[in-house]
């Protein structure tokens, strides 16, 4: 019995090394390359396997912080070993730059190894805790030929790490371009950059300060872009009265994704020119996201909420034309609900709008502004909710006055809500979609956790929803379990 057991293992075959180069290749190309070049050792099929890997990827924490000489070696010797063949992905990982006065000396000579010499494809440059004020990228990096993928992430505890480009650059094939925790001074230089990548489909600019005239304004013109993201999370790395863009300008015919995580109490508009497929915005207060929640919102200042609401009007009336919205950040509901002279003044109107995304919390205004946001957005055929915060104050009655009208919703399908834990705000949230929404087919509920809903609570939260009035007659509910979903 034991025998047949282990009848597959008892010629202990190598399978693996009957494996092609490339499928092996395939299979290295997600380890460090440390330890790549160390099955070596395992037999002679694998002896110089590893030299004509087109993946490389370097991390500075394979080596002791004492052997910093060992890990630039090993480099060296990899580049010098490896067979005269193209590299597809070139990556480096250098954390705790600020031990490693030479950090970008050798980046930087590495990068052009792989760029001039081996035609490389995709390089990842990821720098922490880097000590250097500036950092000056050599012309050869930014004149390639036959680079397709340019993520460069480079992080100064306190400040942006300016970045110095060549007086000429011209990337052919370059079709994404991601820079974090870097600025570009220059002016002239920036549109440079980007005008020298005539195929560029992705660009996405992370905790950056980079503006491409006097006057503090992002403008990207571009024929193929197609997806942008503008991430800013770390305001501590301005200095006192130092301000981001004032205007972020896409002149973008073919985007389809604009992403946007920023913070409330940065000031800046947005100018897109064209319909997009789909946008996501997540804004906050605070740098540690899970440091908010209602209470955070609730003791602003009026005038702050005053303020923060019509910059979310004015965001929304950018991106009227878009088809699918994902808004991650229960805060901006809680702002937008808490300026109500400003819902009344030219309210914009989401008219494409059909797929719609929220993280919300079930307090009274909150749901207040999402039926808001809905009442703006007649065409939407799917909304998915997901609940954020738990044990919340009950919203009372009364909350959805002045929110409904005739037609409202009169294209909704579909409604997924995620986390939900079976309490009063949730049934009247649900109530008023079931007594709104003429056409609606489709409820499916995710709970939160068994825990958070027992069999119980569970049974009584269903009971009562069965009872509501509903305007469509044709509506089906599920309650979603962990792997299906069960008819209510």
């Amino acid at each position: 019995m034991e025998e047949a057991r282990n009848a597959p293992y008892i010629d202990r075959e190598d399978r693996i090394s009957r494996l092609q180069d490339e499928l092996i290749h395939y299979i290295m190309s997600f380890i460090d390359t440390k330890l790549a070049v160390q099955t070596c050792v395992l037999s002679k099929r694998w002896i110089h396997i590893w030299k004509s890997l087109p993946f490389l990827n370097f991390n500075r924490n394979s080596f002791s912080n004492e052997k910093i000489h060992k890990f630039v070696m090993f480099v060296d010797m990899v580049f010098l070993c490896r067979n005269d063949i193209d590299i597809q992905k070139f990556m480096i990982r250098w954390d705790n730059s600020v031990y490693d006065d030479s950090v970008i000396v050798h980046v930087n000579r590495w990068s052009l190894i792989a760029a001039v010499k081996h035609n490389v494809q995709e390089i990842m440059i990821r720098i922490t805790h880097c000590r250097n004020l500036a950092y000056e990228i050599p012309y050869h990096l930014l004149n390639s030929k036959s680079l397709r993928k340019l993520e460069m992430q480079v992080f100064r505890s306190t400040r942006f790490v300016n970045m110095i480009l060549p007086r000429s650059m011209n990337l052919p094939q370059l079709k994404l371009l991601s820079f974090t925790g870097v600025s570009i001074s220059n002016v002239e230089a920036s549109k440079r950059l980007f005008s020298s990548c005539p195929v560029r489909e992705t660009l996405r600019l992370v905790d950056c300060d980079v503006q491409t005239d006097n006057q503090k304004n992002l403008i990207v013109d571009s024929l193929s872009l197609r997806e942008f993201e503008y991430s800013h999370r770390r305001n501590y790395l301005l200095r006192d009265n130092d301000i981001l863009v004032n205007v972020i300008k896409l002149c973008t015919p073919n985007l389809d994704v604009f992403t946007c995580k920023s913070f409330f109490t940065h000031d800046y508009s947005l100018e897109i020119s064209s319909p997009l497929s789909r946008v996501n915005f997540d804004m906050k207060l605070k740098a540690k996201k899970e440091d908010e929640n209602v209470e955070t919102y609730s003791n602003l200042p009026s005038t702050d909420k005053e303020v923060y609401a019509k910059r979310m009007l004015q965001i929304l009336r950018a991106v009227y034309l878009v088809k699918g919205m994902r808004l991650l950040s229960p805060g901006f509901f809680e702002v937008l609900s808490r300026a109500p002279d400003s819902l009344d003044c030219q309210p914009p109107r989401l008219c494409n709008l059909k797929y719609l995304t929220l993280e919300m919390g079930c307090t009274r205004s909150c749901l207040r502004a999402i039926a808001y946001l809905l009442k703006i957005s007649p065409h939407v055929t799917q909304l998915l909710l997901k609940n954020k915060e738990s044990n919340l104050a009950d919203v009372g009655d009364g909350w959805e006055a002045g929110l409904s009208s005739p037609g409202m919703l009169s294209h909704l399908e579909l409604v997924g809500i995620m986390e939900v834990e079976g309490c009063d705000n949730e049934l009247k949230f649900l109530s008023f979609l079931l007594k709104n929404v003429t056409t609606l087919r489709t409820v499916v509920l995710y709970p939160r956790s068994p825990v958070a809903s027992p069999d119980r609570v569970r049974k009584q939260f269903l009971d009562r929803l069965r009872a509501f009035p509903r305007a469509s007659s044709s509506i089906i509910m599920h309650w979603a379990a962990a792997n299906s979903t069960h008819p209510i």
